[in-house]
């Protein structure tokens, strides 16, 4: 039973990367050459809505509970969360404890500058930050 939970998270995961890149962002990039700023605001907000998927996956496919503990985020006040992420599931749970505090939309993340070393991804990656 859970082989059959893990393939239809994953699944889902792929089809909704695939689907909402095409589907989603796909019409927004003529915004970004006439107005970076709209295209910025709306994209920031089409990409927090797309990050509910892996949280509710999560949550609704294998039944996990997060549990937010330590220093809270004071509304207003900027933060930084240092992650040492191994895997991918690490920024699905962030993004669990993000989406309860109303914060998913303004998550930024930055790479380590030796990522940018890896050969066709790691430049497009730096690349891509930049534009962000």
């Amino acid at each position: 039973m859970v082989l059959w939970k893990g393939i239809y998270f994953v699944l889902a995961l792929f089809l909704g990367s695939f689907f909402g890149s095409i589907f989603m962002l796909g019409p927004l990039l003529p915004l970004m050459s006439i107005s970076p700023a709209w295209y910025r605001w709306l994209t920031d907000r089409v990409v927090a809505t797309w990050f509910t998927l892996p949280v509710a996956l999560l949550e609704i496919v294998f039944g996990s509970k997060v549990v937010i503990t330590g220093d809270g985020f004071i509304p207003g006040e900027r933060s930084v969360i240092i992650m040492n992420h191994r895997t991918r599931m690490d920024w699905m749970f962030l993004w669990s404890c993000l989406l309860r505090y109303s914060y998913l939309r303004l998550e930024k993340i930055c790479l380590k500058s030796t990522l940018k070393v890896i050969p066709g991804f790691g430049r497009l990656l730096i690349d891509l930050l930049i534009i962000f």
